[in-house]
């Protein structure tokens, strides 16, 4: 029987770096998939993973039998499918628990891919750089998750979580590209309306040239203009709506009541409820990709009739916008 030296420090070095990679997997699957879990629980899913490590190494030294039996790859799985009810489960169920298994083995298989490459590339077929190899390992997971999935995230909010909006005063319309967002919890303090946060400049063709300044200086917060005011069509349309975040605890939005809102589908037009539109003055999306901020709740009675995938984005929706969350009280 040959005989083996196990150095102690080495083994010790072989576990720390398997948890660790086992550690930032279940926190990389976590963050993409947006569930939620614990330090804790991620910190028992790896040492799940790191359990088992440590039973190969030792079967392989012929400390302890079943070496064979532990590489066997439907072993391998109900490992991996063990780590991820412990991290997750049950935060994440059914549908759910299966889209985070995807996420878990493809991020495991990209990274897992990359470091093995870059072992044999810097080392030898004989002799890998192990070292290396788990370096590149990690810092694909993490890449994926902070610059590759946002790159995707960024997608999927052009292209599930926006919709057009029109809307209409006084026989003028806008149209603009709204962002559906859960953090939008505004309401109208006189009827409880919700508020639909439109950026400034994209409003402008609504308005006269006076109503335009008059909208510019109130937003300045120069309430003075309002005495100077005579429309009772302006009066009777304006609103006031405060509001407090992150770093301003009491603020204050201008809006209106619009004539009509409606949602531009394929060419097919559908009226929201009555909602206040509230002018943001600043850009709501330094690129430009959306103009205004709708929350969820004004479509609910549209996505119900019309378009039951809206409701689903709505409920894998997150809160986008802090600025303009949450109303004040």
């Amino acid at each position: 029987m040959p005989g083996y030296v196990i150095y102690l420090d080495t083994l010790i070095l072989k576990l720390l770096a398997n948890f660790f990679f086992e550690f930032i997997l279940l926190w990389a699957t976590a963050q993409v998939t947006k569930t939620s879990t614990k330090p804790s629980r991620i910190a028992l899913g790896a040492s799940i993973g790191t359990f088992h490590y440590l039973l190969f190494l030792l079967a392989g030294y012929r400390l302890i039998p079943y070496y064979g039996l532990l590489k066997f790859f439907p072993i391998l799985i109900a490992v991996s499918i063990l780590m991820i009810f412990a991290t997750f489960y049950p935060n994440s169920k059914g549908k759910k628990l299966l889209q985070t298994a995807a996420y878990f083995y493809g991020i495991g298989f990209i990274s897992a891919g990359a470091g093995l490459a870059a072992g044999y590339l810097f080392g030898s077929p004989a002799n890998p750089q192990s070292t290396v190899g788990v370096l590149v390992s990690i810092s694909t997971i993490l890449i994926i998750a902070e610059l590759g999935w946002g790159i995707v995230q960024k997608r999927i909010y052009q292209n599930v979580y926006q919709l057009s909006v029109r809307i209409i005063l006084d026989q003028n319309s806008v149209d603009v590209m709204a962002l559906i967002d859960t953090g939008n919890k505004l309401k109208d303090p006189l009827t409880k309306q919700p508020v639909i946060v439109v950026e400034q400049n994209a409003l402008l063709p609504l308005f006269d040239q006076t109503t335009a300044m008059l909208f510019q200086e109130l937003n300045l917060g120069n309430m003075n203009v309002l005495s100077d005011n005579t429309d009772e069509n302006f009066a009777v349309r304006f609103r006031v709506i405060p509001f407090s975040t992150i770093g301003k605890e009491k603020g204050m939005l201008v809006g209106f009541r619009p004539d009509l809102i409606e949602i531009i589908d394929n060419k097919e037009k559908y009226q929201l409820d009555r909602a206040i539109i509230a002018v943001y003055q600043h850009k709501l999306d330094k690129e430009g990709s959306y103009q205004a901020l709708i929350p969820p709740e004004l479509l609910d009675k549209y996505n119900n009739a019309n378009h039951s995938y809206l409701h689903k984005s709505i409920e894998r929706g997150e809160q986008k916008h802090a600025t303009t969350s949450q109303p004040q009280r």
